[in-house]
């Protein structure tokens, strides 16, 4: 904690960066173990905003506790119907559907759906530059879809789109949380959109939770179960808050695109999951856009 103060801000952003992107890319993988065999997408997701909320409420009672203003209820309850509803939900009934490695492909459409979002909403301009990006990435995810739709898999064309979807949301999470980590400290608004989140996730998962087994849990899927709780869920939207402080929501974005290689190595390391030529070329195509949208960033 002590060198951690001395840290310039940029390199912190980047650290907290990389750190987040590759607990994404295990999760894939991790998330597939307890899925859908021990406990269904819903009760996932409801297990989850329950240790959140608890987790994120004591912290900021303990070292925080400061309140939130009225002017910022609005953004705040859009912050978690994005972040924590849409987000949560599509993510793992799609990962449920479909591969590791396609889950990670269509999630490297986020930086682009950032660009988007952020200039329908005044906040970026777009150029002739940006515009070719967002035609690039849109063109790759299309071809992905395509490929989904006539492989031999049941259900990975869905699964896709659920996660398509996934990425859309998270995109409009980032830009909407930016100007809330502006002025507040991150445990104050991860407690409050966890909160809003469970309450509109529960007629959804209620059900699953409920009838959810716990005696047939073993070793593996206990160890799987902590990572998503302890990592994925509560390390992963800590940093992707409070790494807003330091940059705009397109660069936090554009560390998505590591996700596809962490989570590829990991998943057929792990045999959960084979690459190809073909999808390569899709990444390939999608990293472009990508390229051409924060190159544009860099430069302005």
């Amino acid at each position: 904690m002590y060198l951690w103060h001395f840290m310039k801000e940029s390199f912190k952003a980047h650290l907290m960066l990389s750190m987040a992107a590759l607990i994404g890319g295990f999760n894939f993988t991790i998330s597939k173990i307890i899925m859908p065999g021990f406990l269904k997408p819903m009760s996932l997701v409801i297990i989850r905003g329950i240790i959140s909320i608890l987790v994120f409420s004591l912290l900021h009672f303990l070292f925080v506790k400061e309140k939130l203003q009225k002017k910022d209820y609005g953004r705040v309850f859009l912050a978690s119907l994005f972040g924590i509803v849409i987000n949560q939900i599509t993510f793992y009934e799609g990962l449920n559907l479909t591969s590791p490695i396609n889950a990670s492909l269509m999630m490297t459409i986020t930086p682009i759906m950032v660009l988007v979002v952020s200039s329908l909403s005044g906040k970026e301009k777009m150029s002739v530059t940006k515009i070719l990006g967002v035609f690039l990435g849109t063109a790759g995810t299309i071809l992905l879809l395509l490929h989904s739709n006539r492989g031999p898999i049941r259900g990975l064309f869905a699964g896709d789109i659920l996660v398509l979807i996934n990425a859309v949301s998270w995109a409009c999470f980032l830009v909407t949380v930016k100007p809330l980590m502006q002025e507040y400290n991150p445990l104050t608004i991860l407690k409050w959109i966890f909160f809003l989140g469970f309450f509109l996730n529960l007629p959804f998962g209620y059900h699953d939770f409920a009838t959810t087994n716990w005696n047939l849990m073993n070793a593996k899927e206990l160890w799987a179960f902590a990572f998503i709780i302890c990592f994925a869920t509560l390390m992963a939207y800590y940093l992707n808050a409070a790494v807003l402080k330091y940059v705009n929501p397109s660069i936090a974005g554009s560390y998505i695109y590591l996700q596809p290689l962490l989570a590829g190595i990991i998943a057929i390391v792990w045999g959960k999951d084979s690459f190809n030529l073909e999808k390569l070329g899709y990444l390939t195509i999608i990293l472009a856009g990508v390229s051409l949208v924060n190159f544009r960033n860099k430069k302005n």
